[in-house]
């Protein structure tokens, strides 16, 4: 076994060292399944049992590894054997434990294994990869880490194995060649924590879960946004620097103005494929997440010894890439390979200003939440407080077919949020975009989202029907319908009767658009009058908590659609919340208790969110 330490680089040169000298074959070494990660021979790369072998013959190997610190620079860290739990990520499958040293992993501030590290390849003295840093275990700064066999993470896409995200060290199943197995036994280990970030960070999150509760067609990931814990993070910016081992990789839900994902580290680059985090993100198998490079600020130590050392993002780069798989050895994706649609809102004043555009790219996972966060941010970001005003949004949803044909789907509604305004639009029009891509009626496929949004006031401004007026032609006056005598024969005026309410507080009352209608010369008897909100939106409300935030469901009509074609027309009788109806009903012919019931509806808008109803009761006379 050649022992010669490789002469490894760091700060700026760290990077090229991994890109060339580790990813050049070891001179001698045939280019088969065993001996090289990828498949044209480079990335030498030894498999567990190879692993096993060599460091329980000789312990006192040192290793080399490359990670993050500060920056986009990729630096060096050494480790020593400890040893191996056997069948820990799966049948056959061991972790290898390594205690690390250097940046300060245990000395100094000893950040230990820190969250954000999990992907950092490890390799022998003479550049092969033995794996990935993916393993903590325990958060208090312990420097022993969990390494997921390079030959294991290779066969991510191809051959998942899985037994569980947490792995308990008993003395049966520890197998160490450099520590004794009192030493280890009775902690747990765990998969590091990618570190979550989010534009908006934790007030976009909290957006996040409320409107995941109200959208249906979830996916499988969106425990990850439940869970919390996003930090901050601006829009994606430029960041030259490629992706390479042990360099920073962001994976992302959705990109631009509405980022959503996590940062780890890049394992290996075979050509234009990666493989990173050496643990899952969400586990799900075959998936869409985009791939950006990430700068870091520094990592964070734990003085508390309870919640672990992170890496601290401080911005993220342009997507440059897929996640095609999401397997529980690594993630591994394609440079290049762009997926998903974009999303534009565009946000207005009441004038009709342009103030701001948002935009980014949503991918499958969270695909109905992400898309509908564009118009949630601008509100928080705009509006600046916890979701109070009022606001009009249209929306457009461009989608195809799997044969082919193209289709759209229009739609508009208005709002008035005491506190949950960016819920409120965000849920209209992830409601559209889940009923069209989750219906079993046909194949469909998103192919764009664009909406405006227009802030209409800095306050919840709503709407509540209160009464009804009558014009009396020989006072020439509006007075209340109730109790009046209207003759059959001639044409009658009515108005409705609200009060406008701003952030929950009465104002002054209003009379909106005038109604006629002429009962005829046969009407007699009794008549009501109706005026009613058509989208009352707190009908059905149900609340519920979840992770200590009250989530509130608006119980809807069900969508009874047979065919593809008419859930898209239910979907467009969509009724803005400023429409109401005024309901009118006589009788004529004959005595009251067998004449016929005619009844006049009428449409008509209003200058914002319209609750409640007033009935009016009134005689028709000759």
């Amino acid at each position: 076994m050649n022992r010669s330490l490789l002469r490894w680089a760091s700060g700026a040169a760290a990077s090229a060292v991994a890109a060339t000298v580790l990813a050049s074959p070891t001179p001698g070494l045939a280019a088969s399944d065993d001996s090289a990660f990828c498949a044209d021979g480079s990335v030498p790369m030894v498999t567990q049992q190879q692993s096993v072998d060599l460091f329980e013959t000789d312990p006192t190997h040192v290793v080399r590894g490359l990670t993050v610190v500060r920056g986009t620079t990729p630096e060096e860290f050494t480790g020593t054997y400890v040893g191996h739990i056997e069948n820990a990520l799966g049948k056959g499958v061991d972790m290898l434990l390594f205690r690390l040293s250097g940046l300060q992993i245990d000395s100094g501030e000893k950040r230990g294994i820190w969250a954000g590290m999990s992907g950092s390849p490890v390799y022998t003295a003479d550049g092969r990869l033995i794996g990935a840093v993916a393993y903590g275990l325990s958060p208090d700064d312990v420097p022993i880490a969990g390494i997921t066999p390079a030959d294991y993470m290779k066969k991510v896409g191809t051959d998942r194995l899985g037994s569980g995200r947490s792995v308990p060290i008993t003395r049966r199943n520890l197998q160490a060649a450099a520590v004794a197995p009192s030493s280890l036994a009775s902690h747990t280990a765990r998969p590091l924590k990618a570190v979550k970030v989010m534009a908006g960070g934790t007030r976009a999150n909290g957006a996040l879960n409320r409107i995941q509760a109200k959208v249906p067609g979830a996916s499988p990931s969106a425990s990850a946004a439940r869970a919390g814990g996003f930090g901050a993070v601006g829009s994606p910016t430029t960041i030259s620097d490629p992706i390479a081992p042990g360099g920073n990789i962001a994976v992302g839900y959705s990109t631009g103005d509405i980022f959503s994902g996590s940062v780890g580290t890049v394992t290996a680059v075979c050509g234009s494929t990666v493989w990173a985090f050496g643990h899952p993100m969400d586990f799900i198998g075959e998936t869409s997440l985009s791939i950006h490079n990430a700068s870091a600020a520094l990592v964070v130590p734990d003085s508390t010894g309870w919640s672990g050392s992170y890496k601290q993002v401080a911005s993220i780069g342009q997507q440059v890439g897929t996640i095609t798989n999401d397997g529980y050895g690594a993630i591994r994706g394609e440079l290049g390979l762009h997926r998903g649609f974009p999303v534009t809102t565009r946000v207005k004043n009441a004038s009709g200003r342009l103030l701001d555009v948002y935009r980014g790219t949503v991918v499958d996972p969270w695909m109905a939440t992400n898309a509908a966060m564009a118009p949630a941010m601008a509100i928080y970001d705009i509006v600046d407080n916890v979701g109070i005003g009022s606001a009009r949004h249209t929306w457009r949803i461009d989608y195809r077919l799997r044969n082919g044909k193209t289709g759209t789907l229009k739609n508009r509604q208005v709002y008035a949020g005491l506190g949950d305004l960016a819920d409120q639009v965000a849920s209209g029009l992830g409601g559209d975009i889940a009923a069209l891509a989750y219906t079993d009626l046909a194949d469909v496929t998103i192919t764009s989202v664009t909406s405006t949004l227009t802030l209409t006031d800095d306050r919840a401004v709503d709407l509540r029907l209160t009464g009804a007026t009558w014009w009396n032609p020989k006072k020439r006056a509006w007075v209340k319908l109730d109790g009046k005598r209207l003759r059959a024969t001639r044409t009658h005026r009515v108005r409705p009767v609200y009060r406008t309410y701003v952030n929950g507080r009465p104002r002054a009352k209003s009379v909106g658009p005038v109604v006629r209608f002429s009962p005829g010369a046969k009407a007699r008897g009794a008549a009501t009058l109706t005026f009613e909100g058509l989208a009352d939106a707190s009908s059905g409300e149900e609340c519920f908590e979840l992770d200590g935030e009250e989530i509130c469901i608006y119980d809807e009509e069900p969508v009874s659609a047979s065919t593809f074609a008419e859930l898209v027309a239910e979907l467009d009788r969509l009724t803005p919340a400023d429409r109401a109806r005024a309901k009118i009903r006589w009788t004529t012919a004959g005595a009251a208790s067998s004449g016929k019931t005619k009844v006049k509806r009428q449409r008509f808008t209003l200058p914002g969110p319209v609750s409640g109803s007033h009935t009016a009761t009134f005689t028709i006379r000759r």
